[in-house]
């Protein structure tokens, strides 16, 4: 294994290199991916506001010994020939899930997910809102502690949405779990606007004759739903609801477009969707690293949503 996966540790004039305790630029980088459970190197970099180079010095301390308070993901690690040439996608160890919560930092817990491009994807994406609105941000758990949040929802974190429809002659029984946890962007003239995201890495199909089957026209069928009925009201208390979808081509993005135009007329104002690669995709990444937040998202009949405006 290449020295650019080693966690073996650095020594310098025979002595091992070890980091400082509670060096404040390393927990900072440790409460990054205890915020977003796993990121690559610009990520952190645009998240603490430091330079590129700066940040790869200390996470290649931070992954080795005697240190080893974060580590490669498991599926590069088996793979390195296949990631030789992507970024590194890093997470919190067990010994550094444990060094925050010595400090009293909660560590977000999420889902463990089997597809690793999707879940690093999905991480990104909720970096980029942060590194993007940065001081209008309303995150998640500020939303399920305002008074306006149903009891259930604030007490157990639950932010998936059950509802039930018919669609094209199918009933669905469906709980909604968005890939990010619903936020808020607050605007100069105090209004705001309550998101969120889904990460689609072209792994289901758009449509599916099988009811058994997760595609992406069932899910925009009990957004739509969600949206008729006010669920985003009565389950978060949140005053409006936009769903915001990526995918990883163009092409892909502009046909998931006219599904949901084909759909329904209404509510189409409430989605937005644009582009985002994986770091294995043809494309490469977005060197704006707030892209989510500084972009405009696409919508039907060619209007574009831009989140930085009210």
């Amino acid at each position: 294994m290449s020295s650019r996966w080693s966690t073996n540790p650095i020594n310098r004039d025979g002595q091992v290199v070890s980091i400082r305790p509670n060096v404040a630029g390393d927990i900072e980088i440790l409460k990054c991916l205890g915020r977003y459970t796993v990121l690559t190197a610009t990520d952190i970099a645009a998240l603490t506001n430091r330079s590129y180079k700066a940040i790869i010095a200390r996470l290649n301390l931070l992954k080795r010994e005697p240190n080893k308070l974060i580590q490669i993901h498991r599926t590069q690690l088996e793979s390195p020939r296949l990631y030789q040439w992507s970024a590194q996608a890093l997470h919190l160890t067990n010994k550094g899930i444990v060094k925050l919560q010595e400090i009293g930092f909660e560590v977000a817990q999420r889902e463990p997910s089997t597809h690793f491009i999707h879940a690093l994807t999905e991480s990104q994406t909720a970096a980029s809102f942060e590194i993007g609105a940065r001081e209008r941000l309303i995150p998640f758990n500020e939303i399920v502690n305002s008074p306006s949040t149903p009891k259930s929802v604030a007490e157990i974190g639950d932010y998936s949405i059950p509802v039930a429809f018919s669609y094209k002659g199918k009933d669905y029984d469906y709980r909604l779990a968005p890939d990010g946890r619903p936020f808020g962007i607050a605007y100069s003239d105090d209004t705001y606007r309550f998101c969120v995201f889904e990460t689609d890495c072209a792994s289901e199909p758009l449509v599916s004759s099988n009811r058994d089957r997760q595609a992406i026209e069932t899910k925009l069928a009990a957004y739509l739903t969600v949206l008729e009925r006010r669920l985003y009201e009565t389950h978060f208390g949140l005053p409006n609801l936009t769903i915001l979808f990526t995918s990883t081509t163009r092409t892909r993005v502009e046909n998931m477009i006219a599904l949901l135009a084909s759909m329904s007329p209404k509510f189409l104002n409430c989605f937005g969707f644009t582009q985002f690669p994986t770091i294995i995709g043809d494309a490469p990444q977005p060197t704006d690293r707030g892209w989510a937040f500084n972009r405009p998202w696409l919508q039907c009949g060619g209007k574009k949503l831009n989140l930085a405006e009210a």
